[in-house]
């Protein structure tokens, strides 16, 4: 069998250095073995070879990023969840809080979507008249509507809105989920007004952590992460495709000390345990809970030190559309 040659889903480039072979260590739904590589052109990692979309659906178990959401009133335990996941999106709520009160400066009523909105903990938090959150899962469109946040099923490639209409769009870990930026980033420019913004945020494939840990790291979440970014490759891939970039943050309180913990005890990491039923329930998932805020505490320090530096484990930045010159598209 003639072997295919690596492509960067990127730049399409055939150079490629072979970096990493790891697995499923989160959430386990495969014993296959994936292999990272790194474009020599544009030096994104990537996965290879890239999943069909029929084995990309079997690696994301049923729940994915949206658990928190069946249990909401269960107890004090689903409870003492949801106050957890209001506090580590503080840095984020302010992030796109400062955006949006940019734009009511300059004189823009803000209109916000937030796409791969998941349970919609993020929206309900922010608390923002005139926000919808868009995702492909029925169970995340069920939880937002619960959570009484405007709601919308819909793909990035025909989006159910018109041209135009938001004056903020948010993608919190969405980007590396998709196979190449480029259908995003235009379905993204197409739905910003001319002066609209675009907050984003990813894994950072150039962090202390990812040195540190290799294919073990836990921002690499294989087999669902397509694409991985580094703050760099992350600016490049903005600029090339319309954007300039405005800021950049490295911390995040929600992602940096959550992912060294998953990259270490992969086996605690809490949306993994529910959705394995695994550790979830009564006193042992009250134990495991208790040793993950443990550890992700403690991991703390060593997490402000490399954001820091700027080599925080997520990078998450605020872009805007650069204007189209006429003529060209």
């Amino acid at each position: 069998m003639q072997k295919m040659a690596m492509i960067c889903p990127g730049c399409s480039s055939e150079r490629a250095l072979r970096l990493w072979k790891t697995t499923d260590r989160l959430f386990c739904t495969t014993d296959a073995r994936f292999e990272l590589q790194r474009c020599g052109d544009c030096e994104l990692i990537y996965l290879w070879p890239q999943p069909s979309a029929e084995e990309l659906a079997g690696y994301y178990p049923r729940g994915y990023w949206v658990e928190a959401a069946d249990e909401r009133e269960g107890g004090l335990h689903a409870r003492l969840i949801e106050a957890y996941r209001r506090l580590v999106l503080r840095d984020h709520l302010r992030f796109v809080r400062r955006v949006l009160d940019e734009q009511v400066r300059r004189g823009v009523t803000p209109r916000l979507l937030d796409l791969g909105a998941g349970d919609g903990c993020f929206l309900d938090a922010l608390a923002s008249p005139s926000c919808v959150g868009m995702d492909v899962s029925r169970d995340a469109l069920m939880a937002l509507r619960a959570r009484g946040v405007d709601a919308v099923r819909g793909q990035l490639g025909a989006p159910p809105f018109r041209s135009g209409c938001f004056s903020l769009v948010t993608l919190f870990h969405v980007l590396e989920h998709v196979a190449a930026p480029d259908l995003v980033l235009a379905s993204v420019r197409e739905l910003l007004r001319s002066d609209g913004d675009l907050v984003l945020q990813v894994p950072n494939s150039g962090s202390w952590q990812a040195a540190l840990f290799g294919g073990r790291w836990g921002g690499l979440d294989v087999p669902r992460h397509l694409v991985d970014y580094s703050a760099r490759t992350l600016r490049r891939t903005l600029e090339a495709r319309g954007f300039e970039v405005v800021r950049e943050s490295h911390f995040s309180l929600r992602d940096n000390a959550a992912t060294l913990v998953n990259s270490l005890f992969p086996g605690l990491y809490p949306p993994a345990r529910a959705a394995r039923r695994v550790a979830n329930r009564g006193l042992a998932g009250w134990l495991s809970d208790f040793a993950y805020l443990g550890l992700t505490l403690a991991a703390i320090p060593f997490t402000l030190l490399e954001s820091s530096f700027r080599h925080g484990a997520a990078v998450m930045v605020h872009a805007r559309p650069r204007p189209k010159t006429p003529g060209i598209s």
